[in-house]
Formats: C-alpha cells, sequence, structure tokens
C-alpha cells in the first residue's frame, strides 16, 4: 500500500500511545520516544509501507522500555468489551456467509485509538460491503475444500470471527485460524485467546512466528511459511494484513477489513470507514509499490 504524508502524524501517535503505555519512567519514556522518532524519520518515505514502520518502532520501544506487551491492559479490556457487543450484536445477524462475513468485519471496527463510544456506533450501523467480493468467494469455496488459512487481527475479533470460522469448516475446509507469534500493538496473540476463553473453539490455531503488525514473511517460522505456501484460500484480517500483503497480488488472498483511515481508503478507492470483502486482485498496481 502506498505511503501517503498523513501516515506521518498517524504513526507519530503510535509512538506517543505505546511509550505511554511502556512505562511510567520519564526518563525512559523521553529516550524511547526520541529513538522511535528518529527511526520514523529516517524510514519513513515513497515506497515505505506504514505497518512495517510501525513495526520498526514498536521494536525500538519495547527494548528501551524492558516492556514487551504495553497494550496488555488495553488488550484485556477490549477482549471482555468485545464480548459483550458480540452478545449484543450477533441475534442480529444471519447464518449464511455473508451475514457471518459481515458480522466478523463488524469487530474490526475496534481499535486502540478509537474511544468505545465510536467504535459502539461503527458497530451498530448496519454493516454492507462497499466492496463485496462475496459471490465471486462462495464460487471459490463451491471448489474442492482444501487449507484455509485466516489471519486474525485485534483482540477481541475473535468472537466475531467465531462463527465465520465454524461456517467454512461446515463447508469441508480445513481452517487453521493463525495470531501473531508474540505481543504486538493490540494484535491477538495465542496467550490472548486462550484468555478469552475461545482457543478451543478455534483450534487447530498456530502463530506466525513473528511480533508484527500485518505479515512480513520474511519473518515468519518455517512452520507458518509452510502452511502459508499450502493453503488454497488466504482471508487476512484489518488494515495492518491489507497494507503489508497488497503488494503480494496473490489471488489466494482475501482482504476483511474497516478501512478507518484515509490511506487505506484511498488504496481501495472506497469511503473512510467502509467495510469491505475485497480479493487482492483488485488492488490496482499503482497503488502497490
Amino acid at each position: 500500500m502506498a505511503m501517503l504524508p498523513e501516515c506521518h502524524p498517524c504513526l507519530e501517535r503510535l509512538v506517543g500511545l505505546a511509550v505511554e503505555l511502556a512505562t511510567p519512567d520519564p526518563e525512559v519514556r523521553r529516550q524511547a520516544s526520541e529513538s522511535a522518532r528518529g527511526c520514523l524519520d529516517q524510514e519513513f518515505g515513497p515506497g515505505a509501507i506504514p505497518a512495517v514502520i510501525a513495526n520498526r518502532l514498536l521494536g525500538i520501544i519495547h527494548h528501551l522500555s524492558g516492556n514487551h506487551d504495553p497494550f496488555a491492559a488495553r488488550k484485556a479490556d477490549a477482549t471482555d468489551w468485545a464480548a459483550r457487543m458480540y452478545r449484543r450484536l450477533a441475534p442480529a445477524y444471519g447464518d449464511d456467509l455473508k451475514s457471518l462475513l459481515r458480522l466478523a468485519a463488524v469487530g474490526n471496527a475496534m481499535d486502540f485509538f478509537r474511544g468505545e463510544a465510536e467504535a459502539t456506533r461503527e458497530m451498530l450501523a448496519r454493516v454492507e460491503f462497499e466492496i463485496d467480493a462475496v459471490p465471486d468467494f462462495r464460487q471459490e469455496l463451491a471448489g474442492p475444500p482444501g487449507l484455509l488459512l485466516y489471519l486474525a487481527d485485534n483482540a477481541g475479533e475473535q468472537f466475531f470471527d467465531r462463527p465465520l470460522v465454524s461456517c467454512l469448516r461446515r463447508r469441508g475446509w480445513r481452517v487453521v485460524y493463525a495470531v501473531k507469534g508474540g505481543p504486538i500493538q493490540n494484535d491477538l496473540t495465542l496467550a490472548d485467546l486462550e484468555a478469552s476463553g475461545l482457543l478451543a473453539a478455534l483450534e487447530p490455531v498456530v502463530d506466525t512466528g513473528a511480533r508484527t503488525v500485518g505479515l512480513e514473511l520474511d519473518g515468519v517460522s518455517p512452520g507458518f511459511r509452510e502452511l502459508y505456501d499450502a493453503a488454497r484460500i488466504i482471508v487476512a484480517k484489518g488494515m495492518g494484513h491489507f497494507e503489508t500483503m497488497s503488494q503480494l497480488s496473490d489471488p489466494r488472498v482475501w482482504f476483511l477489513l474497516q478501512a478507518k483511515c484515509s490511506p487505506v481508503a484511498q488504496a481501495l478507492g472506497v469511503d473512510l470507514n467502509a467495510f469491505v470483502f475485497a480479493p487482492a486482485p483488485v488492488i490496482e498496481p499503482g497503488d502497490c509499490p
């Protein structure tokens, strides 16, 4: 996904929040903030990928603060809130494929830059896909079933993902639910999933072997890379996966997300805050440096 000028203040905002959550020590905060912002200024430019820069910045903050999961408390709170929201919203959705894709997309409205009130408004509104590739996806699923890799996004979204995962498994697909290999931002990890009580319901579950927003294939574990290469279909949830994978133009990939920032919305050609279910080939080559 192409870097735009407004990505810089967003990444600065991430640095500020991560540093604040990582340590109460003012001197450590100063050092971590200066180092991360120096890295941001050095790496920011045409051809860079916002999520990849975010991974570098968070790594610096983790290292200098000694806190490798600064979002832990926020993830726990978000997971509790997501469980309540799921119980509130799920009865309004059907059990057909499109309804369950919409329900899964609703979960992606959660974001650590959003307050509960804003996220609640987005989640209570009726979700319609501005890019709706459900008919094509249904046709893809009608072929001989195989391995489907489901790339999870934020902690809390597992409640909204589970019905879709179950639906895909009932269609005969071997669905493997993939979480991050360690804490990064507010992304879902194996520990987060287990704490939510949904590990057994979503098994088989794997982790990527990497602590990254989105997916950087050169850093994943060999075991995960084998699964990735063997997958017939890949469902990639959230903006981080879109940012890091859209340039791959992999026809196996289907992006499921809410476009919560202008650069992602522009890359997809949709309105800000639009919900999208899109195959990778819809991304125009010019949007993927």
